[in-house]
């Protein structure tokens, strides 16, 4: 087993513990790890979401970030942003083009009743994609869809839609717009 199977151990404070443990075990023990979000914005001001495919294990069948990967060990955001983005959609950013929004802790609810408890490192790429150019493994993403700041932010905030999004604890999501709105 390679170091690329095991994943750091963060403790309440979001600090490497020095502990490395497989991803479902971190999972499975509802431990601290780290995990980068890549929101794309397009020139229109719409967010390219993805829907996620019935199998995954953290919430299935939901509207979530363009991408988000777990950090391997010794592995900066950025880094991890680009190599997830390149091997999970077929897509080259530099790093120069993104722009970290925010990190958070967030123990996000799951539907299997767990808790996935993450330090997020948040950033913001502004790119057109044409989404039939997009290469990604149907087993893990349904599909992808250009979604309007506004209807996102109407639609999580939503009592009844709420719950078509990958649920994210926290002020994530308030977050999230505000540092949306100051960019634009």
């Amino acid at each position: 087993m390679g170091l690329d199977d095991k994943y750091d151990v963060l403790d309440e404070g979001g600090h490497k513990t020095g502990d490395l443990l497989e991803l479902r075990n971190i999972h499975a023990q509802e431990l601290w790890h780290e995990v980068t979000n890549v929101w794309v914005m397009n020139t229109r001001g719409e967010l390219l979401m993805q829907l996620r495919a019935p199998n995954m294990e953290l919430s299935p069948n939901v509207w979530d970030v363009t991408i988000g990967t777990h950090l391997r060990p010794g592995e900066e955001p950025v880094m991890a942003g680009i190599r997830a983005l390149k091997n999970e959609l077929g897509i080259e950013i530099a790093s120069e083009e993104f722009k970290q929004l925010f990190n958070i802790l967030c123990a996000n609810p799951m539907p299997n009743g767990r808790t996935h408890k993450v330090l997020g490192h948040v950033y913001m790429v502004q790119k057109d994609i044409d989404l039939t150019q997009l290469s990604y493994d149907p087993e893990k993403i349904t599909k992808f869809a250009w979604v309007p700041l506004n209807t996102l932010m109407a639609e999580v905030g939503s009592t009844d839609l709420q719950n078509k999004y990958f649920p994210r604890a926290n002020n994530y999501y308030p977050q999230l717009f505000t540092a949306f709105s100051s960019w634009m």
